[in-house]
């Protein structure tokens, strides 16, 4: 085990310790009083933290990938291609988002408008999408091995 390997294993044991105890805010924690439905107290904590954890992983996946091009500049290509594939799926996902405001009996914030709706879309039918590519993939690699 080398040493970064080390500082790796504590860091993912203290990001999980750090989630656990946010996760346990969240069940635990107690209730808002007053709301019409049970709204746990530390439900904007427990989101703040996953939206910290995925920009932290977007950036270091952004960084590594900066790095393996600078270091390995042939395989850009490949690269590139994966970035235009990204990009043909969320504009996909973005043509098939609904932006019709919904009908939510109680509800009056603010993100029931298109632009929040077009957004939700189209994350969700990218993931829909990225699912799917996922499943075939592993179908075919394990196909793939039968025959050979």
């Amino acid at each position: 085990m080398t040493k970064l390997s080390k500082i790796l294993n504590i860091v993912l044991y203290l990001i999980l310790a750090i989630t656990m105890v946010f996760a346990g805010m969240f069940f635990f924690g107690g209730e808002v009083e007053g709301a019409t439905y049970h709204t746990p107290l530390y439900t904007g904590s427990f989101l703040n933290w996953g939206i910290l954890l995925v920009f932290i992983t977007g950036g270091l996946t952004l960084l590594a990938e900066i790095f393996n091009l600078i270091l390995h500049p042939k395989n850009a290509v490949r690269t590139f291609i994966s970035i235009g594939l990204l990009l043909i799926v969320t504009l996909i996902s973005y043509a098939l988002a609904d932006t019709t405001p919904l009908n939510l009996v109680g509800y009056q914030g603010p993100d029931n408008v298109p632009s929040m709706l077009a957004l939700a879309g189209t994350f969700l039918y990218g993931m829909y999408i990225l699912f799917g590519v996922a499943i075939i993939a592993i179908v075919y690699a394990e196909l793939s091995r039968l025959f050979k």
